[in-house]
């Protein structure tokens, strides 16, 4: 990867060493007067001032970090020791990864080229945000195993856990300080989400890093110094890349970015702390940058598409994950900008990984979890001319709540799974399911809808209306995709967990701004508050595929098509509408016959199409099973 700037060039040796003695000289100098005159301030005014328990906890933090035998600094300075690379920067290994298994995400590992990964955690529980120790023996993750999220240490020598954090509230992103002995990682409380520090051995209890009312998440440990934290944080409005000197308590944030056009997210030193790589969306676009950490003045580099940067072991390389309409992919981009290939993909998106210097044949494996329980047989009526059965679903809420026979049963799996997830039952009613051709969508809906096949549904816009919903925009492709984000019903922290970005607001663009009319609407500011359940990540689980919006979305609400989802198993529109169809009734550009007003002579009688005859009946909407919370906890 190219850098922004040329690097100075440096002097020969023996001035370098004659200006380090100097330097040297100077500085115990100066800190030999320093301590005299702090001395001799203290003797005269009798006592010193106290500093409030937050900077003094992180003082004690950098104390202990100094002081570590373990640290890269107290390395350097004992007689006979080096400042060796962790383990972890060695060539090999592989990739440890959050995926799903079932209905469940757990912890994988990966070796390059390989395609059968390793499944390091298991059980009727969520694992995600895996983090290689320095060491590389440990992973600490964020798990739901005990109710709700908190942080967890795995031993890759036994495969054993131990749980780390003991709070009602969620924790997550953990990050490791260079020498092992710590984690910084984000926790969500009273609304307000900030970093937190924890001493690995339980010495001593958590510290807070950050005590703003704005968002900090998403903390990387620089590890080649110790003594730098990077997090973003939106205190200064947009979300923003923050530098947390842990030498300086008194004064220790520096916005980097400050971009408001730009959301910045996924900060991540390089090992060797040469950079420090992000990655940035605006209007929906993603994209990779780095910064110099050498010339803080230079500019940033763009490498390209991607978000969830993830540097290579020799710092020459960074792995992303890649967005795709219905999967993430991971990425690489090499020392030129060159895309290197890695078979790995993951449905429904929130791909985080990290790297794993062991060989990933010799990790304890668990087994997967058994396969879900198939949902009950339903009585299909016989379909006509081999075509594919309607089927009538049960207790649900919608214009004609029918589906095609291959979707009805995961549309049930997803609604019961969501029920779970969120705690309540969001896909007991329906805006639409199955759409007839003798029944037509609105005018300004697309002609090759999905709904026409049976296979798709579309949840109610209500819920985005009452404030339930959230989606946050993702261009993709040239296409713009929503991310749905489920609102659950309990806010202890036992369902779900905040949401990671800013969602969309299409009711800006009726506020008089002329730039958010014409983008039909802008991001939220700030981001609401709460615990919310990625929807789309687990209907892309269970086959169930968002739809892009129409082009005319931004003047066209409906257009959006946020709330459509399609169990496509593959197909074009055309191959799963003649599941249902004779090709004759399909082949006009138009989505339905339209019957002439004007009479017309007839030569000889024509048998009427039974897909003419086909009156889809509208039974009458219940809203009592599937009425939806009122009003938000």
């Amino acid at each position: 990867m190219t850098q922004g700037s040329q690097r100075p060039t440096h002097p020969s040796q023996p001035a370098v060493g004659r200006l380090r003695a100097a330097l040297r000289a100077g500085l115990i100098g100066a800190l030999l007067l320093l301590l005299a005159l702090t001395y001799l301030a203290l003797s005269q005014s009798g006592s010193a001032v106290s500093a409030p328990r937050e900077e003094a906890t992180i003082q004690a933090v950098s104390d202990a970090l100094v002081l570590s035998p373990d640290s890269a600094d107290a390395r350097a300075e004992l007689p006979g020791a080096q400042a060796a690379n962790p383990v972890r920067l060695a060539q090999g290994g592989g990739v440890v990864y959050q995926g799903w298994d079932g209905l469940r995400r757990h912890l994988f590992a990966l070796a390059p080229g390989s395609l059968s990964p390793v499944q390091l955690t298991g059980g009727p529980f969520d694992d995600a945000d895996p983090a290689v120790s320095p060491t590389g023996d440990q992973i600490a993750f964020r798990s739901q195993r005990d109710g709700n999220w908190e942080l967890y240490l795995l031993d890759l020598a036994d495969g054993s856990s131990r749980r780390l954090t003991h709070t009602p509230y969620y924790e997550g992103h953990p990050t490791w300080s260079p020498d092992g002995r710590w984690l910084a990682y984000e926790a969500y409380a009273d609304g307000d989400l900030d970093i937190w520090i924890l001493a690995i051995d339980g010495s001593q209890g958590p510290i807070q890093l950050t005590n703003h009312p704005a968002l900090d998440s998403s903390p990387h440990w620089d590890p080649s110094l110790g003594r730098r934290i990077a997090f973003v944080s939106t205190r200064d409005g947009s979300a923003d890349l923050y530098l947390a000197d842990l030498n300086r308590p008194a004064d220790r944030f520096v916005n980097l970015t400050q971009s408001a056009d730009w959301a910045e997210s996924d900060p991540s030193f390089a090992p060797d702390g040469s950079r420090l790589a992000y990655s940035t969306q605006g209007l929906g676009l993603d994209l990779l940058w780095t910064l110099d950490n050498a010339d803080p003045g230079a500019p940033p580099v763009q490498i390209g598409p991607g978000r969830s940067p993830l540097w290579s072991v020799d710092s020459n390389a960074l792995l992303a994950a890649l967005p795709g309409p219905q999967a993430e992919h991971l990425v690489g981009y090499g020392p030129g900008g060159q895309v290197l290939g890695f078979s790995l993909t993951q449905a429904g998106g929130e791909l985080a990984a990290d790297w794993l210097p062991l060989d990933v044949a010799t990790l304890p494996a668990v087994p997967a979890t058994a396969g879900e329980e198939p949902a009950p047989a339903s009585t299909a009526p016989p379909a006509e001319a081999g075509k594919m059965s309607l089927i009538d679903l049960q207790n649900v809420a919608a214009p004609n709540a029918r589906l095609a026979a291959v979707a009805e049963q995961p549309f049930h799996r997803l609604r019961a799974e969501i029920q779970t997830a969120a705690g309540w039952d969001f896909l007991g009613t329906l805006d639409d399911a199955f759409v007839g051709l003798n029944d037509p969508l609105p005018p300004g809906y697309a002609l090759n809808d999905w709904l026409y096949t049976g296979r798709a549904f579309a949840f109610r816009d209500a819920a985005w209306q009452q404030g339930w919903v959230e989606v946050v925009r993702e261009e993709i492709g040239g296409q713009t995709y929503w991310r749905v984000y489920l609102r659950s019903a309990i806010q202890d922290g036992s369902l779900g967990q905040p949401l990671p970005a800013a969602p969309w607001d299409f009711n800006a663009r009726h506020l008089g701004n002329p730039s958010d009319y014409d983008q039909g609407g802008r991001v939220k500011d700030p981001i609401p508050s709460g615990y919310y359940v990625d929807f789309t990540a687990v209907a892309a689980a269970l086959g169930f595929e968002r739809q892009p919006s129409l082009n005319n979305w931004r003047t066209f609400y409906p257009g959006a098509r946020f709330h459509e989802f399609a169990y496509t198993q593959g197909h074009s529109w055309r191959e799963a509408m003649l599941d249902l169809y004779p090709a004759e009734a399909i082949a006009t550009p138009t989505a339905f016959s339209s019957p002439s007003p004007t009479p017309t002579n007839t030569p000889w009688p024509t048998p009427t199409p039974w897909w003419w005859r086909w009156r889809t009946p509208t039974p009458t909407i219940n809203l009592a099973p599937t009425s939806a919370p009122s009003q938000l906890p």
